[in-house]
């Protein structure tokens, strides 16, 4: 007796091949909803939090003078960096142990370090320097540098280093966040807009 094409299709083989192939489906949708969901979590929480940063600088008149240094200048100057963090969680615990500002951004090739702000040796209560909660703000390394390179020491990347030594960028002058970060950042915005907005209307 002879099986029509047909028929011989529908044998054990064909059976197996079918059920892998929805297994497999199966596994690689569940993979991708996982992936997917991981993503978007990362978009909103990482890292919990955000830094911003400006400078104050002592040695120069901007009223006096009616303009900022130039590389015309002579003298020094002492510049600081004034920190702010901002949780993007009230779950986000984070305590923040230094505050650097270096030559690159690139953590794992810094350059030169301008200067380091050990906030737990400076005395910093760890509460104050603890994230989750209200807008946390503290003071960076001062640092002498020449007047004429006012615009050079302003556009450093500055660093803040959490207690388990991971380094978050600040959003300084020169320093705003680009690529990835910038749509993260974006993203973190778009959807606290969103929320607000929903809030209100329901309130």
């Amino acid at each position: 007796m002879f099986l029509s094409p047909d028929q011989s299709s529908t044998g054990p083989l064909s059976f197996w091949m079918e059920t892998l192939s929805i297994f497999l489906g199966d596994v690689f949708a569940s993979l991708f909803v996982g992936g997917s969901a991981y993503v978007l979590i990362w978009l909103l929480k990482y890292p919990g939090f955000r830094v911003g940063a400006n400078w104050t600088y002592v040695g120069w008149d901007v009223s006096k003078m009616g303009r900022l240094p130039n590389e015309t200048d002579s003298g020094e100057m002492v510049f600081m960096p004034n920190v702010v963090v901002r949780t993007r969680g009230t779950g986000i615990s984070k305590t923040i142990a230094v505050v650097w500002v270096r030559e690159r951004a690139d953590p794992s090739d810094p350059g030169d370090i301008l200067g380091k702000h050990d906030l737990q040796a400076a005395g910093v209560p760890e509460e104050a320097r603890t994230t989750g909660g209200d807008l946390l703000k503290f003071p960076g390394p001062e640092i002498r540098y020449p007047t004429a390179k006012f615009q050079q020491i302003i556009n450093f990347p500055i660093f803040v280093q959490t207690a388990d030594n991971h380094f978050v960028k600040a959003q300084s002058p020169g320093n705003q966040p680009k690529g990835l970060a910038r749509f993260r950042f974006w993203f973190q915005d778009f959807v606290d807009g969103v929320q607000r907005w929903i809030f209100n209307k329901m309130g």
